[in-house]
């Protein structure tokens, strides 16, 4: 099991790349994937990025009043929903200042400024004293931190008897040895398997509730919503990236497409003990 920890300058200037400002344009303000069935199949990929957050916002059991972090806050959308949702405060931490600043200016148009503050630093390191949270989330961002040093931080900061939540990525049994290497230099992210959480989740002193695989939901969709996204959204992607706009887009096509191929798509829930 390879849970190395990535180099978190090299994710930083990932995020706050042109091609890393491309993503809220595509999924409609978030930085993380759909959800689609056969109800909602005809959905573009902004209102599917939307359902599993409120999938999301569902299972977190954080209550008005309560602290919640949100570990890989992006810019910020999820973590702002949550806190209207559940009347809480939130503490979003990203390495991308591009994501903070953008974040934040969120936070106060929404008037959201004294209930949720984003963060410029590493979910590795967070600065806060021990168990300072009642909840919290690794919303598609554990698999650029490495999973072993992550839970342990996420131990650190949330309360005995509290609710972890995440989305990740897990390996299957074919992906190959060359798309790893692939996602992490490409990407600086390290997966792992669903058989892996048990023992990961237990050295870090939490207890597995549920995994919850929804791989149907979100892996078939992502190449063929993602080439809609673009074809409606062209003219914003070739304002951000102006030179070699096409080959960005095949980038980040080829990109999906691969990682539909090797992974599949889970939300564990977890109490720290």
């Amino acid at each position: 099991m390879q849970t190395a920890i990535a180099d978190v300058e090299k994710v930083a200037t990932l995020y706050d790349s042109a091609e890393g400002q491309v993503g809220p344009i595509l999924f409609g303000g978030h930085m993380h994937w759909g959800y689609w069935d056969e109800v909602t199949g005809e959905g573009n990929f902004a209102n599917a990025a939307e359902r599993l957050a409120q999938i999301m916002i569902a299972k977190a059991p954080i209550k008005a009043g309560q602290k919640f972090i949100d570990m890989g806050c992006g810019f910020g959308e999820s973590a702002l929903k949550l806190a209207k949702a559940k009347g809480c405060f939130v503490d979003g931490i990203t390495i991308s200042k591009e994501q903070q600043l953008s974040a934040i200016t969120r936070a106060e148009a929404e008037q959201l400024q004294e209930r949720v503050r984003f963060i410029h630093g590493s979910a590795l390191n967070i600065p806060c004293e021990d168990q300072s949270y009642d909840g919290g989330w690794f919303f598609e961002s554990i698999f650029h931190m490495g999973h072993r040093k992550a839970l342990h931080e996420a131990a650190r900061v949330l309360k005995p008897g509290s609710t972890l939540l995440l989305t990740d990525l897990p390996l299957l049994p074919e992906s190959t040895e060359a798309f790893k290497e692939f996602v992490w230099e490409h990407i600086h992210s390290r997966f792992v398997s669903r058989e892996d959480y048990p023992e990961l989740l237990a050295e870090a002193e939490f207890e597995l509730i549920e995994i919850d695989d929804i791989t149907d939901n979100v892996m078939p969709w992502l190449e063929p919503k993602l080439k809609e996204a673009i074809e409606l959204h062209r003219p914003q992607v070739e304002a951000i990236i102006p030179n070699d706009t096409e080959k960005a887009i095949d980038d980040w096509l080829y990109l999906f497409e691969y990682m539909s191929e090797n992974l599949g798509y889970m939300i564990v829930m977890a109490k720290k003990l």
